[in-house]
Order: structure tokens, then C-alpha cells, then sequence
């Protein structure tokens, strides 16, 4: 695929700026007597073997843990600020990250998606969304591989891929021992450390890590004693290292985490307009359905809820990586299981009234097997070869209470097309959603390098995946506000009617198509719902078989030992899934399962170690051709996965990091996006009476896209004497305006975005010059930036824009001690 850049967008003066910047690095490199300290080599295993950010021909960044600690990451949500083109949320808590890389991110909130960012913990994949947080303690190094990885990596990752690489027990060496204790605002504590020792001198050794963190939440209830956002985070981690013989090797890690906190209720801002009704009473002009609005005297981070409860999540992970390595190859071998739970009781309307709550659910067990072959041939040729092996079973149990408090009357004088719905508002009580799903994945892999010459080299990688996808189990049934049971939509729903209730008698058009369905007149002895009668039992299994080929092509060339230009074309693809969400008939496999999605991308880029190596520059700029992107569209009270018809992205990015002098380091990324869906047509939401009305939405910019991100980081030694050194880091990051949703600013989604921001951060610290002990103080959000991490619109079937706020400024003290 051509690589498309219009000649007077800000793509073509970025990708202008490269060539230029490549050129002054020439002449920098060439002409420059300049000798400033070296930045360090960072090594990574993002193509499955051990190299320097610097030699690979692709767009990572790696950081190591130390760099991770000057930074004060602390959980998954902070990745995002150091990594171009990169955006991790955390709406649903700092144990259930959500990534957007490129362009490509996740809008379903449904727990049985995978993200199109695939997560990878010592290489064992984690499918479900609520471990991708449960790992990050005693890291030694963090990989972000942007683009579609269709060859090593291959499950799910259209946008990218994500390595968190824990610390594994040493031998002659120990690795860092230490005690790290702290604490800060909003009731906050944190403990951990970890401990290594060789159990069989030269053969065994075994290393011991933990976390705890707990705060009292940083989203006050009004009228409650404890805050939402809770965080009460537990975590070990067993790793032994078993040197067998000269030859064989294997390492075992057994992770163990639970998060017992709180949900983070949204905000609920109403949007049924009363004025010009003359019924506003005490309203600011606006309510939702039950006639609540958000009261001006809230701050940004208070609400009124009446529901929010626990977010409670557990994982599991068991990583066993087995080694032989010969003289010019190794074979490797990584088993990994998997199991995790998770529940959730959000107070969704986001205020006191029972209006709309959901209590989530959901349950994963997952095994997976790699076997793979890594040459290390002294010709020209190299390659690596593989077997891939994944099985997942996961089960959802999600409860929707729906109008526990009855609709305002006033609602069907503001919006006349809600008068049909109003006499099924007083009675829906609870919609029970039970779903299980079962995945198998099979794959052949290979990369295959070509070093033509000493400067040329070309790689060639191919992957073929089988992919099978069962709904073996799925029930929606309708229970009282008391939980006792009254009907079955799926199975036995027969009307036809994909719809909790039948609307017909209020509408004339309506009724002429019920006396065409005479199969729909089973909704009145329903009371106007269109549920059979009560059921345990499961619609009939669905089953989808998938056989993809993707792979990538691409060419480097080294001008120099310093730098090198890159080029490749690649394809990613995203196993297709079931809708995770609620409907009320049974659907054949072609409405029920979302396809999958596909990237074809184009990418430039240039690496580059300048100035004695005291200076790095990376950039890239790149095309994708986007087909049948998956996301979540919520229509009223029910929910459909639809895929997008095409959508296009072009982008480019750039990393610096430069050590100016012993004392000084800076680092800069930027990042700048173009996207548009080209083809999507979805439901007109604002005539929910009429299924039938779709809208052209092509055009609209693509979900959790801004057009540019940047950030700035420098690192200073302060003051230095004979017993340590006072070092400060300050880092902020840039975000622009996005939109959350694929409308856009059309059909009253104008409100389902966020304005541009920057975050400031700041760790000022005390190290020892033996490395015994660090003292810090730190700030995130130091300027109290007020902004959301997630909108919806729920304006159809309850009146009202759901937001959920990010985290305020935070501060605290931490001591650490290594030994």
C-alpha cells in the first residue's frame, strides 16, 4: 500500500522536518568534536531476542526499571506519558488500564473483549482486561512496540504490544534487593521490596517480591463516609532461576494479586432540556429520566450515588520459560496459565435516584504454550521459528437495575418519543446477563533476516493463526427489583423484537407492523414486554472459525555504526468476538459475533545515537488502512459490537533523549495523528423508536485520537557531595481534544469529548552514592489538571451523559532502602 500524506497537512511538514533532522544529524555526527557522558544502551527483547533499542528496525521504546522509579511510575496508567502517540486510562481503575496506541484503542467496556494492545507478562499473554494491571511490581524493564505486531506476537494486536519483563533471580551476581516504604495524600501507604538468594550454589537461586498499596479514594460521595476510587492492592511474586547444566535453563515465576477497593462513580450530567416546558421546578433546565441533575455546588471529583460499591479484582499467573542453548541456536520453550476474576458495582447514573446500576461480573481461566527456535548463525542468515498455542474460557454474570425510582413525567412533555416507552419504565426491575465463551488459537510463526551486507539487511515475517470462538453459553433474563425471576428474553424472545418492551399500540406505523408479525401479539400477554417465559436454559452455541495470514516485510539501512533509516509494510489482525453486551433476541452468528479486524500499515523510520552517544534521536512516520474496526454502540439499553467499515490513520512521532552534561538529561517524544472513518454507518440514537434509522458518520475523527501529544522530561543533579547526590526530575505531558465516541459532534454527542490538557509531575530525591538508600518527595497532577479519562452517551433510554473524572494532584513521601 502506497504511503498516503496530503502535501499541505501537518503529517507532510512533520515528515519534511525528518529528513531535515536526519540531514543536521549527519552533520552533526560528521563535523562535531563535542564529548558529553553516554546516554545508556537499553536492551530489549521485543523481537524475541536480546538487542539494543537502537539495532531493531522497529518503533519501540523500552524502559528500564530504574528509569521507572526516577519517573515514579507506580501502576500501568503512568506508561503513557513517556511513549509518542500513547494514552493509557484508567476509568475503571488503575488494575484495569485501557491502552490507545496510534490511534487504535478499545471502547468496549464489555469484559469479555481483548484489547487490540496485547499484553504480555514474562511472554504469557493476558486476554482479559482486568490482569493488565495485576503485575507491575518489581519490574526490570517495560517494552512498547507501536504498530501492528502480525509475526512474533500476533494475538490481537492491531495497535501494538505492551512487555512488562518482571525481575528473575541471578547467580554470581545478586539483582537489587530492597525495602521501599511511602506514603501521601488521600490516606495513602505503600509497601515493597524483595529479596533473592542462591538456594544451590551456581544452580538454584530464588528470588521473593511484594507490593501493598491502599488509599482512601479520591472521588468524595456526598453524604458517605468512604470515597470511590479506592485502591487496596496486594501482590507477591515467587521467581526461581535453575541453572539444570551448561545448557539448559529454566525460570519459574508464580504471581499472585487482588485489588479490593472501591469503583469510581461517574459523573452524571443530565441532558432531557426542560426549558421552554415551563416544568423546570428547582432544575437547572435539564434532568434525566428520574428527574435528578447534577447540583452546581459539586466539585469536579464529588458526585451524589446511591450504588457505587466494590471493585474488587484477583489474578493468578504462572509463567514457566524452559532454555537450551547451543552454540549457534536456542530453543526456548514458555508455558503460561492464567486465572482471574473479577466483579464491579458501579452506580452507572451517577447520582442518588435508581436510575440505571450495573453489578459486573466475570471469570477467566487461560492456558497458553510457545515453542520456539532462535539461530544465532555467524552468515548472513538468520531466523526465528515458532508454535503458538492459547486457550481461554471465560464467563460473564452482569446485573442491570433499571428504574428502581420511577421516570419524571416530565420527561414525555420535553421528548414526546418517549411517551411510548413510559409505561414499561415503572416495572422493567433487573435484566440478568449470563454469557461463556471458549477460544482456541493456534499458530505457525517465523522471521526470517536477510543481512545482504554489512549496512543492508531485510527481514520477512509470516504468521498463520487458526482462531476458534464458541458462545457456548448466553441467557438474558428479566428478574423483579427483588430478584425473583419473571421471563426470558434469550432464549424466548419470539416476537422478533430486539427490545426489552413493544412499542406498537402508541404508533400507527408501529401497529401496521405488528399486524404484519402477528408473532409480536405475544408481547401483550408479557404486559408489553416482549420476554417468554423464565429460563435457565442457554440460545443455541455459536461457533466461528478463523484462518489468517499476516506477517511483515521490511528493509534497513545502516549509513553508519550511529544511525540507520528503516521501512516496512506490515498486517495486524484482531480475532473477532461476541457482543459482550445486552440484547433481547437470539441473533445468528452474522449480528451476534463482530469480525475481525485488520491493519495494514506502512511505516518510515530513522534511529539514530549522535554527539558520542550522548544524544538519541528516533522518529517515524507512518500509514494505516483500517478494516472492520470492532467497537461497543450503545443504543437505549441495548448494546451492539458492530464493526467500523474502514477508517484510514497517519501519523509520525519522534523520541529525543540527550545527556547535555553529567548532570543533566532531557527527554522529549511527540506525536502527532490524522484519522478518519471512511466508512461507518451506526443507528441514529436520537430515533430510538425507528431502528431502521442509520447515519453516515464517515469523516468523523476515530475514538481516543488526538492530533498531538507531547512530552517533556529532564532530569537534573542539583547538588553533589561526597556521601550522595540531589537529584530532581520534572516531566509534563500534552494531550489534544478527542472525541470518545464515533459521532463526534453529531447527534447530541457534542458533549462525549475532552478538551486538550497538560499534566506536570515532579520527584525530587536524595540518593546515596552506594546506592544504600534513596529518600524522595513527589507530585503527579501538580496543577490539579480537572479532566476525563471516559464519556458516554446514555441519552436515549435514560436522559443523561455519563463522565468519568481522572485522577486529581497527588503527592508524597517515599524511602528506599537496598541491602
Amino acid at each position: 500500500m502506497p504511503f498516503r500524506i496530503k502535501p499541505t497537512t501537518p503529517i507532510s511538514w512533520l515528515s519534511r522536518s525528518l529528513a531535515t533532522a536526519i540531514g543536521g544529524a549527519l552533520i552533526l555526527n560528521s563535523t562535531s568534536a563535542y564529548t558529553a557522558p553516554a546516554l545508556e544502551e537499553v536492551l530489549v527483547t521485543a523481537q524475541k531476542r536480546s538487542q539494543s533499542t537502537q539495532d531493531i528496525p522497529v518503533a519501540v521504546t523500552g524502559l528500564g526499571g530504574d528509569t521507572l522509579e526516577k519517573l515514579g511510575f507506580d501502576n500501568a496508567t503512568d506508561i503513557g506519558a513517556q511513549v509518542p502517540n500513547m494514552q493509557v486510562s484508567g476509568a475503571y481503575g488503575e488494575v484495569q488500564p485501557i491502552f490507545s496506541i496510534r490511534g487504535v484503542s478499545m471502547s468496549d467496556y464489555s469484559s469479555n473483549q481483548a484489547s487490540p494492545i496485547g499484553v504480555y507478562v514474562d511472554e504469557s499473554y493476558l486476554g482479559p482486561t482486568y490482569s493488565h494491571g495485576s503485575s507491575f511490581f518489581d519490574i526490570e524493564r517495560l517494552e512498547v512496540l507501536r504498530g501492528p505486531q502480525g509475526t512474533l506476537y500476533g494475538k490481537n494486536t492491531t495497535g501494538g504490544a505492551i512487555n512488562i519483563i518482571t525481575r528473575t533471580p541471578g547467580f554470581e551476581e545478586k539483582g537489587r534487593q530492597y525495602l521501599k516504604v511511602g506514603g501521601g495524600n488521600f490516606g495513602a501507604t505503600s509497601v515493597e521490596g524483595a529479596v533473592e538468594s542462591e538456594l544451590i550454589s551456581n544452580v538454584l537461586s530464588a528470588r521473593i517480591s511484594g507490593s501493598m498499596k491502599k488509599n482512601d479514594g479520591w472521588m468524595e460521595i456526598e453524604g458517605k463516609e468512604s470515597n470511590g476510587a479506592e485502591a487496596d492492592f496486594r501482590g507477591a511474586r515467587l521467581a526461581l532461576n535453575w541453572r539444570i547444566n551448561e545448557r539448559w535453563g529454566a525460570v519459574l515465576k508464580l504471581t499472585s494479586s487482588t485489588n479490593d477497593g472501591s469503583s469510581t462513580p461517574p459523573k452524571s450530567e443530565a441532558r432531557t432540556d426542560l426549558r421552554g416546558t415551563g416544568l423546570e421546578g428547582d432544575s437547572n433546565g435539564f434532568i434525566d429520566y428520574v428527574g435528578y441533575f447534577r447540583p452546581d455546588h459539586l466539585d469536579f471529583h464529588q458526585v451524589e450515588s446511591d450504588a457505587s460499591g466494590k471493585l474488587v479484582t484477583h489474578v493468578d499467573l504462572t509463567v514457566l520459560s524452559v532454555n537450551y542453548s547451543a552454540d549457534n541456536y536456542t530453543l526456548t520453550s514458555v508455558t503460561s496459565h492464567l486465572g482471574a476474576d473479577y466483579y464491579q458495582a458501579q452506580d452507572t447514573d451517577g447520582g442518588p435516584k435508581g436510575l440505571l446500576e450495573i453489578l459486573w461480573s466475570s471469570e477467566s481461566k487461560s492456558y497458553s504454550q510457545d515453542l520456539r527456535f532462535t539461530s544465532n548463525f555467524d552468515g548472513m542468515f538468520n531466523f526465528i521459528g515458532g508454535l503458538y498455542y492459547g486457550y481461554e474460557e471465560l464467563s460473564m454474570n452482569n446485573t442491570y437495575l433499571i428504574f428502581k425510582d420511577l421516570p419524571d413525567p416530565r420527561v414525555v412533555v420535553a421528548k414526546p418519543d418517549t411517551i411510548s416507552d413510559a409505561p414499561f419504565l415503572i416495572d422493567v426491575g433487573q435484566v440478568v446477563q449470563r454469557l461463556a465463551t471458549e477460544k482456541e488459537s493456534v499458530a505457525a510463526y517465523s522471521q526470517m533476516r536477510f543481512d545482504l551486507t554489512a549496512t543492508f539487511g531485510i527481514d520477512i515475517g509470516l504468521r498463520y493463526t487458526r482462531d476458534s470462538n464458541a458462545l457456548t453459553y448466553l441467557n438474558l433474563s428479566r428478574y423483579t427489583d427483588d430478584g425473583e425471576p419473571v421471563g426470558s428474553w434469550v432464549p424466548g424472545n419470539s416476537t422478533g423484537i430486539d427490545n426489552a418492551w413493544f412499542r406498537a399500540p402508541l404508533s400507527p406505523t408501529a401497529l401496521s407492523d405488528l399486524l404484519a408479525n402477528p408473532s409480536a401479539l405475544s408481547a401483550f400477554t408479557n404486559g408489553g414486554f416482549t420476554h417468554g417465559a423464565f429460563t435457565q436454559n442457554s440460545a443455541p452455541e455459536l461457533e466461528v472459525v478463523e484462518n489468517e495470514w499476516t506477517g511483515k516485510i521490511g528493509l534497513d539501512y545502516r549509513f553508519n555504526d550511529d544511525w540507520m533509516v528503516y521501512a516496512s509494510v506490515s498486517r495486524g489482525y484482531r480475532a473477532g468476538s461476541y457482543n459482550g453486551g445486552v440484547y433481547y433476541v437470539e441473533r445468528p452468528v452474522e449480528t451476534a459475533y463482530a469480525a475481525p479486524e485488520y491493519i495494514d500499515a506502512t511505516e518510515v523510520g530513522v534511529k539514530a545515537d549522535l554527539l558520542d552517544n550522548s544524544l538519541r534521536l528516533n522518529m517515524a512516520v507512518f500509514s494505516y488502512d483500517y478494516t472492520d474496526q470492532q467497537f461497543i454502540n450503545v443504543v437505549g439499553i441495548s448494546n451492539f459490537l458492530e464493526n467500523a467499515g474502514a477508517s484510514s490513520i497517519q501519523g509520525a512521532e519522534a523520541e529525543l533523549w540527550a545527556r547535555l552534561t553529567e548532570r543533566l538529561t532531557i527527554q522529549a517524544t511527540a506525536g502527532y495523528l490524522d484519522t478518519e472513518y471512511s466508512e461507518l454507518n451506526l443507528a441514529n440514537t436520537q430515533t430510538i423508536g425507528e431502528p431502521s434509522d442509520r447515519v453516515d458518520l464517515s469523516g468523523n475523527e476515530l475514538i481516543s485520537a488526538p492530533k498531538l501529544n507531547l512530552s517533556f522530561s529532564i532530569d537534573y543533579d542539583v547538588l553533589i557531595t561526597e556521601y550522595g547526590y540531589l537529584s530532581v526530575n520534572a516531566n509534563a505531558s500534552f494531550q489534544d481534544d478527542q472525541w470518545f465516541s464515533a459521532y463526534n459532534d453529531q447527534y447530541g454527542y457534542g458533549e462525549i469529548r475532552q478538551d486538550a490538557y497538560w499534566l506536570y509531575n515532579g520527584r525530587l530525591a536524595w540518593y546515596a552514592n552506594d546506592g544504600s538508600y534513596q529518600i524522595s518527595v513527589w507530585g503527579k497532577n501538580l496543577l490539579n489538571e480537572e479532566y476525563h479519562v471516559y464519556a458516554l452517551n446514555l441519552q436515549a433510554s435514560f436522559g443523561y451523559d455519563e463522565y468519568i473524572a481522572a485522577e486529581p494532584r497527588s503527592f508524597g513521601l517515599e524511602v528506599s532502602v537496598s541491602f
